[in-house]
């Protein structure tokens, strides 16, 4: 059995087998960001932990401050839109479910550090 004559007759007999032929691509190291060399780029304080955890905080706050709203406006009739109100309910839940594993995850983390001998 010829695999190279097998291989061929697959590639031209399926069209959903990708033929490069010669037209390879070329590979090239990815630029760096902003023409900055990531080696001598000064760290910046925007990609901290703190601000990461912060930035997901105010997400779930206004998740919840909109999902508050829209059950307000559907409470008093200002809106008729049943499928947003649920919607931006069940995004609030799912946000601060996750938030509160994230928090369970984090206080088992430093539980375990603070019990480490040294």
């Amino acid at each position: 059995m010829d695999v190279a004559a097998t291989i061929s007759a697959l590639k031209a007999s399926n069209p959903f087998v990708a033929d490069i032929g010669d037209n390879a691509p070329t590979i090239t190291p990815i630029p760096p960001i902003g023409g900055v060399d990531a080696s001598t780029a000064v760290k910046t304080d925007e990609g901290s932990f703190k601000n990461t955890v912060k930035g997901i905080l105010n997400d779930v706050n206004t998740k919840l401050n909109v999902s508050d709203s829209n059950q307000r406006d559907l409470a008093t009739g200002k809106t008729n839109d049943l499928q947003k109100v649920v919607t931006s309910v069940e995004e609030a839940n799912l946000s601060l479910q996750f938030t509160m594993a994230m928090r369970a995850k984090l206080m088992e983390a430093y539980q375990e550090v603070a019990r480490m001998q040294v």
